[in-house]
């Protein structure tokens, strides 16, 4: 019983470190771009990042409203089955 929680620590352990190089990565890359294109191109590099990240996300949460009306679909017939 006392695993879980252990797994669970573990988890967000390595989810806070994946985090923390991510934006460590992406501050040294920022940082990089502006010394190397000023901050006209460094704005413009971010919006067209933060562009796709809405694209992005987008179809995650297509995906996610998907497999949750498949699995509304399939309790209510298991219900269904079940009642009758």
């Amino acid at each position: 019983m006392n695993e879980k929680p252990k797994r669970r620590s573990e988890m967000w352990r390595g989810v806070r470190r994946g985090t923390g190089w991510a934006l460590g990565v992406g501050g040294v890359i920022s940082v990089a771009a502006l010394l190397r294109d000023g901050p006209r191109g460094t704005i413009k590099a971010l919006m067209k990042t933060g562009m796709r990240g809405r694209e992005v996300a987008a179809e995650l949460a297509e995906q996610v409203q998907d497999l949750y009306a498949e699995a509304q679909s399939e309790r209510f017939s298991e219900s269904a089955s079940t009642d009758g």
